[in-house]
């Protein structure tokens, strides 16, 4: 395509856009599927099955999962995303809590906390939940055991939502104690712990912080946009992350590459993987080494591709100090 067309083609496609509600230019066209359709168009390996846990109009958008000590299911919902509220707005977002029964089922489905504004990563902590929402991680705390929150404090902030894509998410506690999390493209934050500890971050970073709110650090540096972060069975930290490598295993101080930016003079940090599996949108990491999957899945890491529609899977195998990553058949394709 000539630069003169493609100007043409972008011009007409930018003025369409325009003339339309934001929501009308983000919505698909097609009428959506009911819960039994879309199972009929998944594909999975011989000997596995899938199953339905909830579905609207109990549960909207979930971002973020995480499991509490007692087997219950903890979501990050939202109808906002990914149009952030004005200033001083009232969300519709909430956490909600599934309890799950023996067919996977969630027996019931209860809101924790509500009026957020795109709530992304969450963490289950004693009585209640550590969150982020826009543009602050809180501590929402249940004191007094009926299962909804009557107490937040704000913990860290302020976080930047130039892009709702990429603000920060996937908390993950490590064997160190620390709370580990991302930060998304385009945003750049200011965050600081009550200890007077501060960390600056653009674009794609990993951090770390105390639950309590006391303290927070920098990790590693770069990324475009990671989204998906799970530790290994050694403490090995991985993330997932769109338009650049779909994963890497993140080394604490290393640079990895972005959008133009360049590393620290000594070089960005290994790569685990040249393979790009077709897509630029690559979140939700998951590690896997449990028995109870057939041997050929165990040592893997499967990510999720909301692009092609597919949850893709690789092996992860040691070389030296360096985890390489084979690609392999797809776990999940979806019609």
């Amino acid at each position: 395509m000539s630069p003169l067309l493609r100007t043409l083609v972008l011009s007409s496609t930018l003025a369409a856009l325009a003339a339309q509600e934001p929501w009308d230019a983000l919505i698909r066209g097609t009428e959506a599927r009911t819960p039994t359709e879309e199972l009929a168009g998944f594909h999975l390996p011989p000997g596995f099955a899938i199953q339905l846990v909830a579905s609207e109009p109990e549960i909207a958008k979930p971002m973020n999962l995480a499991f509490d000590a007692k087997g219950r299911l903890w979501v990050s919902d939202t109808l906002e995303y990914p149009l952030a509220l004005a200033t001083g707005a009232k969300g519709r977002d909430s956490v909600k809590v599934l309890t799950l029964g023996a067919d996977g089922k969630a027996t019931t489905i209860t809101t924790f906390v509500d009026g957020l504004n795109i709530p992304i990563g969450l963490y289950p902590y004693r009585d209640g939940v550590v969150a982020f929402d826009i543009p602050t991680i809180k501590f929402h705390r249940d004191t007094d055991g009926d299962g909804q929150a009557d107490r937040s404090e704000n913990l860290y902030g302020t976080f930047g939502r130039d892009d709702t894509h990429g603000m920060t998410n996937s908390f993950r506690r490590g064997p160190d104690g620390w709370l580990y999390a991302t930060h998304g493209f385009k945003n750049k934050s200011t965050v600081s712990g009550a200890d007077g500890s501060s960390i600056t971050m653009t674009s794609g970073n990993t951090y770390r912080m105390r639950v309590d709110g006391s303290r927070v650090e920098h990790h590693s540096n770069g990324q475009v946009n990671p989204f998906g972060m799970a530790f290994d069975d050694w403490g090995n930290l991985f993330t997932s992350d769109c338009h650049s490598k779909p994963i890497y295993q993140v080394l604490r101080g290393a640079w990895y590459p972005s959008f133009g930016t360049p590393h620290d003079g000594l070089g960005f940090a290994p790569e685990m993987m040249a393979h790009m599996h077709g897509s630029t949108g690559l979140c939700g990491f998951a590690w896997y080494d449990a028995p109870q999957f057939p041997g050929e899945f165990r040592g893997n890491a499967f990510v999720c591709n909301v692009v092609t529609s597919k949850i893709n899977r690789d092996r992860l195998e040691a070389r030296g100090s360096t985890r390489n990553a084979k690609e392999l058949a797809d776990f999940l394709t979806s019609d």
